[in-house]
């Protein structure tokens, strides 16, 4: 670990929301007020939007891959692309609602809170990957629409990273080690001289050891299952504790 010379990082649910998800954010939300929606109900409504939102038509079936919210093999729309973070946050959320039959209030009070919440860390993490750049290098991937880039500079991180990989603009998604190739090659390190941060196990952890990477897994305080700890090398309750790990 003493040649570590590149931290790389997922964006959602690592970044801005400390090892919880987009979708385990919005599903908590809803259960909050609305406990008589179940998690089937809340996954098929979610699955439904994220294929309309993305492509800009729910009326196909398609796969998705493990670790993924996005569908196998398909390009994202031209609109999806464009949308910043909470205009993505609005029109998933708006999916979601209008199909579990939600009030539009309840929806509006949700995209206030999830961006306020995101802003806040965003900003707070953005101070602490100060403090790293420069002794290390710094870049994220993530399984995004294809604005990664623009929500990186929409909150002052992209001149902090060297490589800003986004899953839809490559054509790849984790955990397929290609993506991880591509960042460690912008950055011009070895995988055994990176070590990849993020909160999802199947796409995170297995496609970053599988990369040859180090991997950090981010759970907060969610209570996740680790199906083989061979594919974690630190667990992580805040993002910040990377610092320590390092230094030690």
């Amino acid at each position: 670990m003493k040649n570590i010379r590149a931290l790389v990082f997922d964006f959602g649910g690592t970044l801005d929301g400390n090892g919880v998800h987009w979708l385990e954010r919005t599903y908590l939300f809803i259960r909050e007020r609305c406990p008589e929606i179940t998690r089937a109900a809340f996954d098929e409504a979610d699955k439904a939007t994220i294929t309309e939102f993305f492509l800009g038509d729910a009326s196909h079936e398609w796969s998705y891959q493990d670790g993924s919210m996005l569908p196998i093999g398909a390009v994202a729309s031209e609109h999806a692309a464009r949308c910043n973070l909470r205009e993505t946050a609005d029109a998933i959320a708006s999916g979601i609602y209008r199909r579990l039959g939600l009030s539009k209030q309840m929806k509006d009070e949700y995209v206030d809170w999830f961006c306020s919440d995101v802003a806040e860390r965003l900003t707070e993490n953005r101070r602490w990957l100060k403090t790293l750049h420069g002794t290390y290098r710094l870049a994220v991937i993530s399984n995004n629409f294809g604005n990664t880039q623009g929500w990186c500079d929409d909150y002052g991180l992209s001149p902090l990273f060297g490589a800003i990989i986004d899953s839809t603009v490559l054509g790849i998604a984790k955990p397929d080690v290609r993506i991880f190739e591509a960042a460690l090659s912008e950055l011009d390190v070895e995988p055994s001289q990176a070590i990849y941060v993020g909160d999802s196990y199947a796409a995170d952890m297995v496609g970053g050891k599988n990369a040859g990477m180090w991997t950090a897994w981010l759970i907060g305080d969610e209570n996740k299952t680790c199906p083989d700890p061979s594919m974690v090398d630190v667990t992580l309750s805040h993002l910040h504790e990377l610092t320590d790990f390092l230094n030690a």
